[in-house]
């Protein structure tokens, strides 16, 4: 991702970096780092061509592989949110739930019934 020019960083990053690497520190200080860039030019950057922050969308990214993982495994929810790059379960709920209006548990139990 490094060969992408400096206009194409933030599409690189939004695109690739952040989907491919959803385990990673994706805090807009480590992304900035990792890429070169000012956080500050970072955050403003990114919120004009998106129009949402980096924390936002990186959330989402994590919320939307959960509900993949939720629909194509039997994977404990730790190991769920591990996997989306969240550690602490608690927190993870909390987000999910957030995003769905239901917890990981009863969201599973719901994609149960309908098969």
């Amino acid at each position: 991702l490094h060969l992408c020019d400096r206009r194409q960083r933030q599409m690189c990053i939004r695109d690739s970096y952040i989907s491919f690497n959803l385990t990673a520190d994706l805090s807009l200080t480590a992304i900035s780092t990792e890429f070169s860039l000012n956080s500050s030019y970072l955050s403003t950057l990114f919120k004009k061509e998106t129009g949402t922050t980096l924390t936002n969308y990186v959330n989402g990214k994590r919320m939307e592989h959960a509900i993949y993982l939720l629909n194509t495994t039997m994977l404990p929810i730790q190991d769920i949110a591990v996997q989306c790059g969240i550690n602490d379960v608690n927190y993870f709920t909390k987000l999910f739930k957030k995003t769905k209006n239901k917890t990981p548990t009863q969201y599973r139990e719901l994609i149960q019934k309908k098969h």
